[in-house]
């Protein structure tokens, strides 16, 4: 039977530790349970198992479990909080008796509020059923910082587009580690143990400030807590993490094999060498002289048959070219239905040194389709704000493998072994044709490549 924790203000169970403690920076393990005291905002706290775990559940009041545009909140009265780190495990999904359609508001929102104040309040949180949709720029609404009561997501998305929301891979009701590091006005969001965050917040919108901790949920959503760890002591990326799946931390790669038999078709804007980077053999694309300093692409046309639909994949090793301008982002990836000169072609590309800057909007740009000759990236952007582009972690000069799977007019894009692609095209700008297969890479690049493997139909 669940057992309900309806009122913990002053509870004569196990209680935290004073504000003194807190103070004197000693980080612990918060239990979700009665021992805990709680102040409950339009919501019941339900301890159950889920998944496995011990929990505690956030649920509707009685006679409100089909209410909308609500929010859920647990405040953790005991728990002052000004810098450190706060990490716990949620699950969210969207509960039955909801719409289900993209446009819908109920994507299955949980997570945690931080420095709370009143009705003053950070945010960062999941939208769990955005993650795994074909659309990408619902896709690029997974997480999500607001600030309440003056900076709810929407305006934040109208007055700063890609800023506050981020990409990454999360599955609706599964558990998810969040760790959440906070020193002064920037927090940061971790996601499954990743070893590089996926949302960086530089401008809090409440300033340097101090409250308590909540976990939040959206009322549409089942929404779960457990293991809830408090450090006030870890800044900046300093505490242990487990093993993450980012392109530092993914597992070496096989090194290619018989790359001289590799033959090209025509070569644009670039000749290839053959090369040892980074302790493997590679194809190295080298500027032709005319081409140096300009504001183009190089390609090599693989001598082989058309592509239609199939997989295409490589590792690939990118980033700007010694005397490049600062704006150079080290471009690298594949073109593929490509014209037999290189005069079409449909390209999925890394930008590696968008990946790790602070600047949210850059790291959101982290990956992209562009479409030549008549729709370039900036074009794309422009008309489609978010749809062409996204976040995953990168490493600039560092082997990361892609990997594109293409069916007709939708094209998905791997990075570095991932399970779920990153960055998802379902209106393929040449539609459903064929060509050729191309590496490809901006002239400011040192672009290395190991070997392709295409596999058709």
């Amino acid at each position: 039977m669940h057992r309900s924790i309806a009122t913990f203000a002053f509870l004569s169970l196990t209680t935290l530790t004073s504000l003194e403690a807190q103070d004197a920076a000693i980080a612990r393990a918060i239990p979700l349970d009665a021992s805990t005291p709680m102040e409950l905002r339009n919501t019941r706290a339900l301890h159950v198992e889920f998944r496995g775990r011990e929990a505690l559940h956030l649920a509707p009041l009685e006679g409100h479990e089909h209410d909308v545009d609500q929010t859920m909140e647990a405040v953790l009265t005991d728990v002052d909080f000004e810098d450190g780190v706060i990490e716990l495990d949620v699950a969210g999904a969207r509960r039955a008796g909801y719409a289900v359609d993209n446009a819908s508001a109920f994507k299955g929102f949980v997570g945690v509020s931080f420095r709370v104040r009143g009705d003053e309040s950070e945010r960062f949180y999941l939208r769990t059923e955005n993650a795994r949709l074909d659309d990408q720029v619902f896709r690029n609404r997974s997480t999500q910082y607001e600030s309440d009561p003056e900076f709810p997501w929407k305006r934040l998305r109208d007055e700063e587009p890609g800023k506050y929301e981020s990409y990454v891979d999360v599955e609706p009701g599964a558990w998810t580690h969040v760790r959440i590091e906070v020193a002064g006005s920037t927090a940061r969001l971790y996601v499954g143990h990743a070893k590089q965050p996926c949302l960086i917040v530089d401008d809090l919108k409440h300033g340097v400030s101090r409250g308590k901790i909540a976990l939040w949920a959206r009322i549409s959503s089942d929404a779960y807590f457990a293991n809830l760890r408090v450090d006030p002591t870890c800044r900046d990326g300093d505490g242990d993490r487990s093993p993450a799946t980012s392109s530092s931390d993914a597992p070496e790669m096989e090194p290619p094999a018989k790359l001289d038999d590799v033959r090209f078709g025509p070569l644009v804007r670039c000749s290839t060498e053959l090369r040892e980077y980074r302790g493997r053999p590679a194809i190295h694309l080298v500027p032709t002289p005319e081409a140096e300093g300009s504001d183009e692409a190089m390609l090599a046309l693989l001598a082989d048959e058309p592509f239609h639909d199939g997989t295409i994949e490589v590792d690939v090793a990118g980033a700007p070219r010694p005397g490049a301008p600062p704006d150079s982002r080290g471009f690298i990836g594949v073109a593929f239905r490509t014209g037999e000169q290189g005069e079409w072609s449909e390209v999925f590309y890394l930008r590696p040194t968008n990946a790790r800057c602070d600047d949210q909007v850059r790291r959101n740009r982290s990956t992209q389709y562009a479409c030549d000759p008549d729709f370039p990236w900036h074009r794309l952007r422009k008309e489609s704000p978010g749809k062409y582009e996204s976040y995953v972690d990168l490493e600039p000069a560092k082997w990361t493998r892609m990997k594109i799977e293409v069916d007709g007019t939708t094209a998905r894009l791997y990075v570095d072994g991932a399970e779920q692609p990153c960055l998802v095209v379902t209106d393929l700008k040449h539609g459903d044709g064929e060509g050729r297969v191309a590496l490809w890479a901006h002239v400011e690049t040192d672009a290395y490549f190991g070997e392709v493997r295409v596999i058709r139909g």
